[in-house]
């Protein structure tokens, strides 16, 4: 694999090195799953050849029937009920074999993809809607599937009876076999220019669907905002919009599938009844039985229809090579590193007794060249310590903390992490390991609390999701349910409060029991009294703990060893001049 990858990589331009490199890509699954291919594939081929049997065994049937051999009919009959009942039985078995490898490599290749989205570096896969990434994991990955599974063994299958009746054809009549491909130059290089043009369909057809599933999740996530603000009609006349252009995308297409179709028929056409007057002629001077041209004619037909088979399969190939030009472009994006995950862990462990120390050291950062969130600048939290970060919103602060958990890289400067005194590495994904993290908004998931809980510690036991929930002064509201820890959550948490989601959150995050607590406005829901109460519990329960707090209340500001204040292209540490300040300016 890792050649043909190298290979991919060092093709990067023009359209044939582009499908080049498409089909080196399904390559890989092809060899993955070579066996399972391999029997759909001779299956298939063992149908064709069957088929071709049939016509055959037809010619002596009715040349039987008609008295030219009548001493073989009851052989040729039990042949022929033989070869068609041997044709169902493959049919058969060939369905069965063909769901369950289908089933397997669908399921298997959406499984590859998806794992290698999630890994993908997260500042490359930001630039993406996440609707946009489902449909790519989900529709464009299940085209690469269906083509691996379909395509090779269609194709393969076709030629077979291609070649077959060719050579049928032409060991009993080779002109006739040259009337039967004469329309194989034009059916060529008309499909050469139906290709180009199905490519073409093809991709805004595939960004056209990825729209179309943004526009929905997105609405759907946003029901209640969209209510609230009383725009159910600006949504479903935007729905209309989008089913009008899919409408009119997919008439185009249809008009010039239509049109293709439409001249290849016309040329099959032709090629038939040049065949069928052919054979009747050869019939007419006598030099054929009636068998014979019962079996040309079938021959002829099979053979345009396995050469239109083959130039029909173009559409599904192309829509494969869009899918995997469009999934390439996501899994070829720099992978995330965790080349530090081993020291990571040493750390969090000695991390339990000593703690854990972060540290930013003359940090650059923009997303944009030239578009500076911050230069030159420095902060620094302790184990045991709860510092705040403050700001005007848009300014730095969310950013900031994304830098603290390697989801954004500096372009200079150093951001470390590690026990005090001890080893220290850079922040990256290997040590997000050391991290607790609740972000702004809700984090909740579908499913029961308790689900919710173990997603961080799948084998935590009720008594430890109860003293996080304690600690999170959550357990005080989560014991009056009537289900308790098995209280369905709901999608996006809706059956609770703000605050209680906050609190559900901030309790997971305890339960993750990680060195480094980073609360992004975390608390913002929560009432004075309780905020205060909550994060004295925290410190409480794990004394080393470090907690990084992005908030604006003054209540929180109290109750930290510093506070940094993010404006204007820097991080100053501040005093409690320099906070009472920001609150006369915020």
């Amino acid at each position: 694999m890792a050649s043909v990858k190298h290979y991919i990589q060092r093709i990067k331009e023009g359209r044939l090195k582009q499908l080049i490199a498409e089909m080196l890509w399904m390559y890989i699954y092809v060899r993955r799953y070579w066996l399972m291919i391999t029997v759909y594939v001779l299956l298939g081929a063992s149908g064709s050849l069957l088929g071709l049997g049939t016509s055959m065994v037809s010619r002596d049937l009715v040349d039987a029937v008609t008295g030219v051999s009548s001493q073989r009919l009851i052989q040729v009959i039990s042949l022929y009920v033989g070869v068609g009942v041997g044709q169902i039985f493959v049919n058969a078995v060939k369905m069965r074999i063909s769901f369950r490898i289908r089933l397997k490599v669908t399921n298997e290749i959406r499984a590859d993809i998806y794992e290698q989205v999630l890994h993908t570096d997260w500042s490359s896969l930001a630039k993406y809607r996440s609707g946009d990434l489902l449909y790519r994991v989900n529709g464009d990955a299940g085209s690469v599937a269906n083509s691996v599974l379909t395509f090779l063994p269609s194709a393969v299958t076709a030629l077979v009876s291609f070649g077959g009746a060719f050579l049928v054809m032409i060991q009993n009549d080779p002109a006739m076999a040259v009337i039967a491909l004469a329309g194989a130059p034009v059916s060529f290089f008309t499909s050469r220019y139906t290709t180009r043009k199905m490519r073409q369909f093809q991709r805004e057809n595939q960004e056209l669907s990825s729209d179309r599933t943004v526009f929905d999740q997105e609405t759907f996530q946003n029901l209640q905002f969209i209510k609230a603000f009383g725009m159910l009609d600006q949504v479903t006349e935007k729905f209309h919009a989008i089913q009008e252009e899919t409408m009119e995308m997919a008439s185009r297409q249809n008009k010039f599938q239509s049109f293709s179709t439409i001249i290849t028929s016309l040329i099959g056409q032709a090629i038939g009844y040049a065949c069928y007057g052919f054979a009747v002629y050869r019939l007419w001077q006598g030099q054929i039985s009636y068998g014979t041209m019962t079996m040309f004619v079938s021959m002829a037909g099979s053979l345009r229809g396995s050469f239109s088979s083959i130039l029909s399969l173009m559409p599904s190939a192309v829509r494969a090579c869009v899918s995997a030009e469009r999934i390439m472009e996501v899994v070829n994006l720099p992978r995330e590193s965790l080349d530090d995950g081993e020291e990571a862990n040493i750390i969090k462990e000695k991390g339990k007794e000593r703690g854990v120390c972060v540290r930013m050291d003359d940090v650059d950062f923009a997303y944009e060249e030239e578009k500076w969130i911050y230069r030159k600048a420095s902060f620094r939290a302790e184990p045991g310590e709860i510092v705040a970060l403050i700001g005007p919103s848009g300014q730095g602060k969310t950013t900031t903390l994304n830098l603290l958990l390697g989801l954004y890289h500096p372009q200079k400067g150093r951001i470390t992490v590690g026990n005090p005194g001890g080893q220290t590495l850079r922040a990256s994904s290997s040590t997000r390991c050391l991290f607790s993290y609740i972000p702004q908004g809700n984090t909740l998931f579908s499913g029961t609390i308790a689900e919710n809980m173990r997603m961080v510690k799948p084998e935590a036991s009720d008594g430890e999701i109860i003293a996080a929930l304690e600690a999170a002064c959550a357990w005080e509201f989560v014991q009056k349910l009537e289900d308790g820890l098995e209280t369905q959550v709901r999608e996006r948490g809706t059956r609770f409060s703000e605050g209680q989601k906050q609190r559900l959150s901030i309790a997971r995050a305890l339960l993750a029991d990680a060195p480094v607590m980073i609360l992004d406005e975390a608390t913002s829901a929560l009432d004075v009294a309780t905020e205060r109460r909550v994060l004295r519990r925290i410190i409480r329960k794990e004394p080393h703990r470090t907690v990084i707090v992005a908030a604006h209340r003054p209540s929180v500001f109290s109750m930290c060893s510093r506070v940094y204040k993010i404006q204007e292209g820097g991080i100053l540490e501040v005093d409690e001049e320099g906070i009472r300040q920001f609150l006369e300016e915020f």
